[in-house]
């Protein structure tokens, strides 16, 4: 039977090369440069209206557009309390455009199963129109099964799907007539309007651990949104080492597509005052992910039919450990500089800093001093 550690990937027989990953830390200061990116993903604060989220969510949006932060990314979220404010990003940005002047806006990601080409091109035009050119879409298959009460039919080869339709957003954004079935099983050749103010798309493919998907991103020419989904930076250098080949095979120059980080992130004073401000939230959150993954039925496809509490705890208290000490940005710029190194020779070029899970907002407000001062560096 599988263990929740292989649910969340999180396994301890991977603390020793996180280690090892940590003690061969580049020197910090280099001359490496690498964007730096916010992403709003788990919206896990409880006891607070919907609209102070929102508020939230705006005021460190507007904060990254005057501080020269590349982008920000919204998630796709579907009936359930975590991220339950996401449910379309396309409104969410339609709100945020007005309100900054050069940020770029990005899904991490549209679960494209879920939804027709035509449909996902019409809306993000109208952002595109709207922001002056500021939209890039990423994309995922999706994996929450109840997700896929939208469309039923799609759950079970929702990966061949969603490769099918990325091309065909992207042919529609370039203004080509692609044909879709209709009523009466009629096939109609459509062409999307308004026009979106960029020419091409900019496409992320939002991926994991899987190897094939890096290399696979890396020969359509796509770009990369990933985690460290329990591997550690050398792991994922070697994933974005076969990202860079697959552009190379493809005839593309390997090293002009953007891989992009995404890791939690609260910066402060010192390690203790950082410490103190996340390590009861972001049990919480972990704890809400653990409940989130076994609900979802992965679980069940590792052989897991019920996790005991005994066994949450101790991943749970394995997991925060990792997280702090090798997969975060937690604690003082001068200790958050060794991971942006690690990652920048792994080959990321975007650091994406999750910023909502679980700590309160003053405390994040005044945690982005810190976060301003680490991305000057770079």
């Amino acid at each position: 039977m599988g263990s929740i550690e292989d649910i969340l990937g999180v396994s301890p027989n991977n603390e020793s090369s996180a280690q090892a990953a940590t003690d061969n830390t580049p020197h910090a200061g280099s001359n490496s440069k690498v964007s730096f990116s916010l992403i709003f993903f788990s919206d896990v604060i409880k006891g607070i209206a919907d609209k102070q989220k929102y508020e939230f969510m705006r005021d460190l949006t507007v904060f990254a557009d005057n501080e020269g932060f590349e982008a920000v990314y919204f998630p796709e979220r579907h009936f359930s309390e975590f991220g339950s404010i996401y449910a379309n990003s396309s409104i969410i940005c339609s709100y945020l455009i007005p309100q900054t002047q050069r940020i770029r806006f990005r899904t991490a990601g549209i679960s494209l199963p879920l939804h027709h080409p035509a449909e996902v091109v019409e809306t993000w035009a109208m952002n595109d129109i709207l922001s002056d050119g500021r939209v890039d879409l990423g994309f995922g298959s999706g994996w929450n099964i109840q997700d896929f009460i939208l469309a039923p039919d799609n759950y079970h080869n929702r990966r061949e799907i969603c490769g099918e339709r990325i091309d065909q957003v992207q042919r529609l954004w370039r203004g080509e007539a692609v044909e879709f079935t209709g009523p009466d099983n009629q096939t109609f050749p459509i062409q999307v309007f308004p026009k979106p103010t960029q020419k091409t798309l900019n496409v992320w493919l939002l991926v994991a651990q899987n190897e094939q998907a890096f290399y696979f991103a890396g020969k359509q020419g796509y770009n990369v949104f990933t985690m460290l989904y329990g591997i550690d930076m050398q792991e994922m250098a070697k994933k974005i080492a076969l990202y860079r080949k697959g552009r190379e095979e493809a005839g593309l120059d390997p090293q002009s597509g953007k891989v992009s980080l995404m890791l939690h992130t609260h910066l402060g004073a010192d390690i203790p005052a950082v410490q103190q401000k996340v390590e009861a939230p972001f049990k919480d959150y972990i704890a809400s992910t653990i409940d989130a993954h076994v609900k979802a039925g992965l679980g069940k496809d590792k052989g897991v039919d019920e996790v005991s509490q005994a066994e949450k705890d101790k991943v749970l208290e394995y997991a925060y450990q990792r997280y702090f000490k090798t997969c975060a940005l937690f604690g003082g710029v001068e200790d958050c500089q060794p991971l942006v190194e690690q990652a920048i020779s792994a080959g990321v070029n975007d650091i994406v800093c999750l910023m909502d899970f679980g700590v309160d907002y003053d405390s994040v407000k005044a945690s982005l001093p810190y976060l301003k001062q680490l991305s000057a560096l770079y």
